[in-house]
């Protein structure tokens, strides 16, 4: 099932901005845990995701 929401542009860069800096954070977090393999590859996915979510919208942001 597809649910279609629109956003203003005002609302896109703060999804842009939350995305971005939730995708740095996790980064950071997977930084400090030493020797826990499994939690590091989460996080870093957590952070990948985030940062493609961003692309996404990225692209969708008018002019």
């Amino acid at each position: 099932m597809e649910t279609k929401i629109e956003f203003t542009q005002k609302e896109l860069q703060l999804l842009y901005a939350a995305c971005m800096s939730y995708g740095e954070k996790m980064l950071q977090i997977s930084k400090d845990i030493p020797n826990e393999r499994a939690m590091v590859n989460m996080l870093s996915e957590r952070a990948e995701d985030s940062w493609s979510l961003a692309v996404k919208i990225a692209e969708n942001l008018p002019g």
